[in-house]
């Protein structure tokens, strides 16, 4: 009986996405069958429903720590810990309780990937001016003025001169 690996990647915030910057908890499981089977490429994978019971986990855990989970982030760094610590530890204990069978399926490692926002400063006033610098300018055509009282002598702009080449569509 071979004793196989099998990774398992919990996206946290469900961004189902390829970009690696978003926080996941990445689960390395150890067993053997019945709880590992194979897919058609000879790879070990869970048995169904160990694996339903994982999605169903991931579901479970989003809906409890969501409050946290969209707290998660502010300037407070010891509340931002503490959000990552409560989910992990729940985590674990979940897939103690619920996934792993004696003889046949063990954790080996659970790791954090992605980025996590510990401390996020939003209102010091540094960041404001800087985040205020990267927003685009908006777009305004000049004005012409005119003095007080006088009438324009000419309604052509640029945009009706035959030779510009930026005349609009």
């Amino acid at each position: 009986m071979q004793v196989e690996s099998i990774g398992w990647e919990f996206d946290v915030l469900q961004a189902n996405s390829f970009d690696d910057n978003y926080p996941r908890l990445e689960a390395v499981f150890v067993g053997v069958a019945p709880a590992v089977a194979y897919d058609a490429q000879n790879q070990p994978k869970f048995q169904r429903t160990i694996e339903r019971r994982l999605r169903d986990l991931e579901k479970q855990l989003r809906q409890t720590h969501q409050a946290d989970l969209s707290a998660l982030g502010s300037a407070d760094l010891t509340r931002n810990a503490t959000i990552i610590q409560d989910l992990v530890a729940d985590y674990h204990t979940q897939i103690t309780q619920q996934i792993l069978i004696t003889g046949q399926l063990e954790l080996e490692s659970l790791t954090l990937a992605g980025e996590w926002p510990l401390f996020w400063a939003q209102t010091s006033p540094l960041v404001q001016q800087k985040d205020h610098e990267r927003e685009p300018m908006p777009f305004s055509e000049p004005t012409p003025t005119t003095p007080q009282g006088s009438q324009p002598t000419s309604t052509s702009t640029t945009d009706d001169h035959p030779d510009n080449p930026y005349t609009p569509v």
